[in-house]
């Protein structure tokens, strides 16, 4: 079963959340600007690819680790980050409704202009019939944010534009 596009979409707002979430281990403050964020997998097989680009600045970073550490502080009982030179892995026991997802993510940063992300989730019960998910993600700075992009805009793989500032600040 191929998850819908809503779950898709809500899913790389959560991984986007983790990620800042998972900035607060030290790592480089990205590059400000637009970046674009290749990603594999993240449901059953085929495993897909997605390509998304953000419109990214330190205010949005800063929001994005408030954001995730306060959504793993409601919805993790357990959330671990190391920070060891290019390399953050950051582990995670997280409810979702009905389900226990553990999760561990690990990434390589190439200064703060990119990094590659791998991630490994694992449900119990299962989560839409997916006991296990595997997601790996390029991202790197291509440069300034096209014209009338706002900071936070990200536009997804299918071409709707949404905006991480508006969507934390609703939740």
């Amino acid at each position: 079963m191929q998850a819908s596009p809503t779950v898709r979409h809500l899913g790389m707002v959560i991984a986007l959340a983790a990620a800042g979430a998972a900035f607060a281990a030290e790592p480089p403050v990205l590059k400000s600007g637009l970046w674009e964020v290749t990603r594999v997998g993240g449901g059953p097989q085929p495993q897909r690819k997605g390509l998304t680009t953000m419109c990214l600045d330190e205010s949005v970073q800063a929001q994005m680790r408030e954001f995730g550490m306060g959504a793993a502080k409601e919805m993790c009982s357990q959330t671990d980050r190391n920070f060891d030179g290019t390399r953050m892995t950051v582990t995670s026991t997280c409810q979702l409704g009905p389900t226990t997802m553990k999760a561990v993510s690990v990434m390589t940063f190439a200064g703060n202009t990119a990094y590659h992300m791998e991630g490994t989730a694992t449900y119990d019960p299962p989560m839409m019939n997916m006991k296990e998910s595997k997601t790996t993600a390029d991202a790197k700075w291509i440069g300034a944010c096209r014209p009338g992009q706002q900071p936070g805009d990200v536009t997804l793989e299918n071409g709707q534009t949404i905006n991480m500032k508006q969507i934390m600040q609703n939740k």
